[in-house]
């Protein structure tokens, strides 16, 4: 196995995650948040419970 291949490799594929962690982690989050967000103040209120969970517990 060629180690220095190898350290290159992580490097380099470390620094391309670091420089894309938005784009990786954070804006999934934020999207998914947002996406609970906005519906649970628009139909949270309206929506009874199913099974004895609520909207927003489920």
């Amino acid at each position: 196995m060629n180690l220095h291949g190898v350290l290159a490799i992580y490097s380099f594929e470390m620094n391309r995650f670091l420089r894309t962690i938005f784009q990786s982690i954070a804006s999934p989050v934020l999207s998914t948040s947002l996406y609970f967000i906005v519906f649970g103040s628009a139909i949270g209120s309206q929506m009874t419970e199913i099974g004895g969970v609520s909207y927003g517990a489920f």
